[in-house]
């Protein structure tokens, strides 16, 4: 068995996680919060194996314990550990963000309300996009049965102690075998079934090279990845903030956004895509963040939480 433990940069919110959780489902996860525990599979090379995720020590003084039974290499482990800090933002200096919030009056209250709030990033390139396209123009319910049918029809399987099954992503090579009708008979409409397939067999074939993405801006990442059908602006925008934890994206386009916004800066009617970059304007370059933070105050409005974010709150 394998244990060891990873500091987190304070604050963090497992309650905030579990309920974004909760409420934007992931099929990956299984979420046990009597113990503030989730257990997921990773695959790391070619080895996918079951993880549990523990967190300890509270808001302020927050540590993530990683336990596997599988027993893995020395550069296995260490990819391990790279990937979860990655996938937790466990390196992110939150006060920033906090700080520069406070000069917003409407801003202001969420940095306490959300308190210890940040990204649950994909562990990959290739799953976040996948994951992106299937998200565009859909409910998150349909988007996570569609999610799940494609772990099922093409990942990896591993089972606990129990039996239980536990899916892991599938890799570009498993994606790009599909046939178009495989994901139709599925419920994948044609257009979606065929960017899926087609960005996967570019990877592949290494016509889109993920890895190249580190070393461009926001800009440049956006303009390489759009030349490819079926991927937009708002596509290269989510994967750059869910798969990389790029901090100064602003999806306008996104209709969440356009909500929250509206909610939090009590507008009487919904921003449009020019309004949601003007206002933007003044979170630089904390706008990925921000933007987390107003999706959140909308969703907990929905949720019932709170009746209103107000700058009196």
């Amino acid at each position: 068995m394998l244990t060891f433990e990873l500091p987190i940069n304070p604050p963090y919110s497992y309650e905030r996680l579990r309920s974004r959780l909760e409420s934007h489902p992931d099929q990956q996860f299984q979420l046990i919060p009597e113990c503030s525990m989730l257990r997921r599979a990773f695959r790391i090379e070619t080895e996918s194996f079951l993880v549990t995720l523990a967190f300890k020590g509270g808001l302020e003084t927050p540590v993530l314990q990683v336990q596997t039974d599988k027993s893995l290499s020395a550069a296995q482990q260490e990819k391990l550990r790279k990937t979860v800090r990655h996938m937790f933002q466990a390196d992110v200096d939150l006060e920033p963000v906090y700080q520069h919030m406070q000069t917003d009056q409407r801003l202001a209250p969420l940095t306490e309300r959300f308190r210890g709030l940040r990204f649950l990033l994909d562990p990959d390139l290739f799953q976040s996009m996948v994951r992106t396209i299937i998200g565009q123009q859909l409910n998150l319910a349909f988007a996570a049965t569609l999610t799940e049918r494609l772990l099922t029809l093409a990942g990896d399987v591993v089972h606990d102690e129990q039996g239980q099954p536990f899916h892991v992503f599938p890799t570009a090579e498993a994606i790009a075998r599909l046939e178009i009708e495989q994901l139709r008979q599925l419920q994948f409409s044609q257009r979606k079934a065929e960017y899926i397939i087609d960005f996967a067999r570019a990877v592949v074939n290494r016509r889109v090279e993920l890895d190249r993405l580190e070393l461009m801006s926001d800009e440049e990442a956006i303009g390489y990845l759009t030349a490819l059908r079926g991927i937009g602006r708002w596509t290269v925008e989510c994967l750059l903030m869910f798969g990389m934890g790029r901090p100064d994206l602003l999806p306008a386009a996104d209709i969440g956004l356009r909500n929250g916004i509206q909610l939090v800066y009590d507008l009487p009617e919904k921003p449009d895509e020019a309004k949601i970059r003007a206002i933007g304007e003044s979170w630089a370059p904390w706008r990925s963040y921000i933007s987390l933070y107003v999706w959140e105050a909308f969703g907990a409005f929905r949720r019932g939480e709170f009746a209103q974010p107000s700058a009196d709150a």
